[in-house]
């Protein structure tokens, strides 16, 4: 089953230098993906900042060796 996601028109005057350099890093193949990615990204993180501050010190780490 998929979900139907809501899309909406909307118009912002961006930075265009600042769009192409994130569609690069991104990888993105259009300016919208870019900017839905990056959000996505924005989201994704402070979601991950929450966590680690929620479980600070609740978890033992002892290196990548």
């Amino acid at each position: 089953m998929q979900t139907v996601t809501k899309k909406t028109a909307k118009h912002f005057r961006l930075n265009e230098a600042l769009i192409k350099d994130a569609q690069k890093i991104l990888g993105a193949k259009t300016e919208t993906e870019t900017v839905e990615t990056a959000l996505s990204d924005v989201i994704y993180q402070e979601k991950m900042r929450r966590f680690i501050e929620q479980t600070k010190g609740k978890f033992k780490f002892e290196g990548l060796n």
